[in-house]
């Protein structure tokens, strides 16, 4: 009776040893996907893509005043239009693609619109000018130039360089940038980073920056440097940048033509206090 007793207890116990090792095991291969899965999942955000991708179209030409006649006057284009071609998984690529569309002045296809550009403007030059026009004033050009001066961490920042003459005193010339959020898929404005209270601020912070460039030329009043205004307030012709933002005002805007365009670069560490704290450009202040 004995025997039987005990090896019926023997029998259970090898049972339910085999039972919690089968359990056991049975665990192990979720687990191990369970891992593998987020193991996965956070290989994908390291490997999503935080910019842009992007082409840039160029197209060219030129047009003689007096077509076959030696030394005419003549005009010239070269212009570059932007395209974006990828976004991060979260941004909108049409609503970027329209942002860009309204900056750089085309709908539809990019090349054909280059080309229309180019026919307007060179067939523009033959009808504003006549054949006894003679001199400088009649050699017109246009050169617009695209570059992407950051593009990183959902931040693209694009500037555009136009040099262009068309008769008159002098040349044209300007640079202009356009600032993309694209977790938001949106272009930034000032506001988007300052107040109102923080523009004052940064108000006073450019006026010390314009009177560091005075003193450095040796005077001691922004008057005296050349500068139109007492005062300088916040541009929206602004870059953001890796280091920074850099305010940029165009010749004859706050200065004299002959002058170099002002411009006005802060660090980070420089706005840190005075930037919004719900900006999304926050992120880039490390």
């Amino acid at each position: 009776m004995k025997k039987n007793s005990y090896f019926f207890m023997f029998f259970m116990l090898v049972l339910f040893v085999s039972c919690g090792k089968t359990a056991t095991n049975s665990e192990t291969p979720n687990d191990t996907t369970t891992q593998i899965q987020e193991t996965q999942q956070i290989q994908n955000v390291a490997d999503e893509i935080k910019k842009i991708e992007f082409e840039i179209f160029s197209d060219s030409g030129t047009v003689e005043l007096v077509a076959g006649e030696e030394g005419s006057p003549a005009a010239s284009f070269k212009e570059q239009i932007l395209v974006v071609t990828e976004v991060p998984s979260q941004t909108n690529l049409e609503t970027i693609q329209a942002v860009l569309q309204k900056k750089q002045d085309y709908s539809g296809d990019a090349k054909q619109a280059l080309a229309k550009k180019k026919k307007n403007y060179l067939e523009g030059y033959i009808e504003m000018n006549s054949e006894e026009v003679i001199g400088m004033s009649a050699e017109w050009y246009r050169d617009l130039q695209v570059s992407v001066i950051f593009n990183d961490n959902y931040f693209t920042t694009i500037a555009f360089y136009l040099d262009e003459y068309g008769g008159g005193a002098h040349p044209y010339y300007t640079t202009s940038f356009i600032n993309l959020d694209l977790k938001n898929s949106k272009q930034i404005k000032l506001s988007d980073i300052f107040d109102e209270n923080s523009q004052t601020k940064l108000k006073d912070k450019m006026l010390e920056k314009a009177s560091e460039i005075a003193k450095k030329e040796g005077v001691n009043s922004l008057e005296d440097y050349g500068f139109f205004v007492e005062e300088i307030s916040p541009t929206e012709n602004f870059a953001i940048i890796e280091k920074g933002i850099e305010f940029s005002y165009n010749r004859g805007e706050i200065t004299p033509h002959v002058m170099p365009s002002p411009v006005f670069f802060f660090t980070w560490q420089e706005l840190e206090s005075i930037v919004n704290t719900d900006s999304p450009i926050r992120i880039l202040m490390k």
